[in-house]
């Protein structure tokens, strides 16, 4: 059985207006501006924030890298006093040059007396070197003088090579500087990879005595004559450590490393290299030096920026989905709102005809009889059967409202009561048979011992009747229709209906079943109806427990199954 629903019009059953647009697309283009225009502020406002707030961890990263560098530099003066006081000390001046060099990684050191006067390292021209080459030429003359006879001779040995090392290494031994250097000079061509530790150091610091006169400033580090040298002088002025710039930044990385954070480092540059925009001084005792940082990688700045980034994206998502969240409920009410009334118009429309048809028809009969002067018995006859027939037309409408009115509102109290599927069907079949035409096919096919129903036998009848009566209507001529009951497993029954009739759209097989729907065919619109039927049946079918379906026939037309739970069955599927 098919059922061909329409929604009736104000202006009639089959009244049509010009083409208009759909009822929900100006509602969906409402809602899609509502919902994403606010989407596209919080989007806007969202990557501004993002970016800002990318900004700001940033700056605090580097707040916080600053902080630590200005701790680095409060260090920088403690560590440069504690060093030049390291310098002081009693001792030989050869021997506390030695002590300097290599056991406080200087580079060099002059050390002086009380007055400013060199000790040591004496140059060529001081009355320490004239008595020192002197003492020089007794102590190790013999060691010396076979060095100088096996230079001449060529035959310098490993043993003479490491004999006199030992003995330029020995400052214990009175030796000019001049002389010592001299002879480290001398060996170091002999023997390239032989051990001299404070060859450079005494180098340098002849260099320095040759380029300039000692100048002690305790209490920082100055420049000297010598190009990338400096000089750093013990408080009591008598020691004068020599330091190359890159030994310097040698020891101020070590000095910083003692507070780097994870993920920088910190930098020391001289006067005259550019320190870049986070550079800060040094400190007084490093004057015209810089301080800075430098991140090892982007990690800590993009590890704060995606936090950040993190909770506002998930603020700003948390905000469209509950934009949209509003936007689809604001929507689905406008739509069941605008629903509504379309449907209280259609209902008016609907009702209307359906009331205003019979009882016109009634009228024209009833003023026909009371044309006539004389009575004929035969036209008073046909014409009460036409009024019958109109009365009983509209009884079926007004009560299809009342029904469905009550079993809405819950109000039907069923009565539920073992009844044989057999009889259930035979009484729809009869209720109906007065209205299906002569010529048609109505058949009945029950299968034998089927268990009891237990059902209010009026209801479910009244829902049967209208599945009957739906594929009468919607079936046209040569109507052929089916009425089974079978057993469906141990716990159901099902009651059938099949025609041939137009057959029910896929797309409309869930819709049939709301009240009031209609589908718009021709022969719905000529068959009548408030589209109530199916929701009967479907509100009578689901308060026993059961469902309804609807699929199409094998041949044409289509098949409704009411399938109900049987006595001591469970509930429906």
């Amino acid at each position: 059985m098919t059922l061909t629903f329409r929604r009736s019009t104000p202006g009639g059953v089959g009244a049509r207006s010009g083409p208009r647009l759909p009822d929900g697309v100006w509602l969906f283009g409402l809602l899609t501006l509502l919902v994403c225009l606010p989407t596209a502020c919080i989007l806007w406002l969202l990557t501004r924030a993002v970016a800002t707030e990318s900004a700001s961890a940033r700056q605090q990263i580097l707040e916080s890298y600053r902080g630590q560098l200005r701790l680095g530099r409060s260090r920088v003066d403690d560590y440069w006093r504690n060093h030049a006081e390291s310098f002081e000390g009693p001792g030989d001046p050869a021997r506390r040059f030695v002590r300097l060099i290599a056991a406080r990684q200087a580079d060099g050191g002059v050390i002086l007396d009380a007055d400013g006067h060199v000790l040591f390292p004496d140059s060529a021209e001081s009355d320490r070197a004239e008595s020192d080459r002197a003492a020089s030429d007794a102590a190790p003359a013999a060691l010396t003088g076979r060095f100088d006879e096996a230079e001449r001779d060529g035959t310098v040995t490993p043993e003479e090579v490491a004999g006199l090392a030992a003995a330029l290494n020995d400052y214990e031994l009175p030796m000019a500087a001049s002389r010592r250097l001299e002879l480290m000079t001398r060996l170091r061509q002999h023997a390239p990879n032989v051990s001299l530790p404070t060859e450079s150091a005494l180098r340098l610091s002849m260099d320095l005595l040759a380029a300039e006169r000692p100048m002690p400033e305790p209490h920082a580090f100055r420049t000297t004559a010598l190009p990338e040298v400096w000089a750093l002088t013990s408080p009591d002025g008598r020691v004068m450590a020599l330091y190359r710039t890159g030994r310097l930044e040698s020891m101020m990385h070590d000095l910083l490393h003692e507070v780097n954070p994870a993920g920088i480092r910190f930098l020391a540059f001289p006067p005259g290299v550019p320190g870049g925009a986070e550079a800060v001084a040094a400190g007084p005792w490093l004057p015209g030096w810089q301080l800075t940082f430098q991140p090892l990688d982007s990690t800590p700045f993009a590890a704060a920026s995606r936090r950040q980034a993190m909770v506002y994206v998930g603020a700003g998502l948390g905000g469209i989905v509950l934009t949209a969240f509003v936007g689809v409920l604001a929507g689905r009410t406008m739509g069941r709102r605008l629903r509504l009334a379309r449907l209280k118009t259609d209902l008016v429309a609907t009702v209307s005809h359906e009331l205003r048809t019979p009882v016109a028809s009634m009228r024209v009969l009833v003023d026909g009889l009371l044309a006539d002067e004389q009575a004929d018995p035969d036209k008073v006859r046909d014409y009460l059967r036409l009024l019958s027939a109109e009365s009983e037309r509209l009884g079926r409408v007004i009560e299809s409202f009342l029904t469905y009115a009550r079993l809405e509102r819950a109000r039907h109290a069923f009565a539920p009561s073992p009844i044989d599927p057999a009889g259930l069907v035979t009484s729809a079949v009869d209720a109906v048979r007065d209205r299906v035409p002569a010529d048609s096919d109505l058949r009945v096919e029950v299968e034998p011992g089927l268990p009891p129903l237990v059902v209010d036998a009026e209801a479910l009848g009244t829902a049967l009747v209208n599945v009957l009566d739906n594929a009468v209507k919607y079936t046209p001529a040569d109507k052929r229709i089916v009425v089974r009951a079978y057993r469906d497993g141990d716990a159901h029954v099902c009651l059938e209906v099949e025609d041939n009739g137009i057959g029910v759209p896929t797309g409309e097989r869930r819709r049939i079943f709301r009240r009031f729907y209609q589908v718009e065919q021709r022969l719905s619109r000529d068959t009548g109806g408030v589209g109530l039927g199916l929701s009967i049946v479907d509100l009578i079918v689901r308060a026993h427990g059961g469902t309804v379906r609807v699929h199409d026939a094998p041949s044409a037309g289509s098949v409704f199954t009411l399938r109900l739970p049987c006595a001591g069955g469970g509930a429906g599927a």
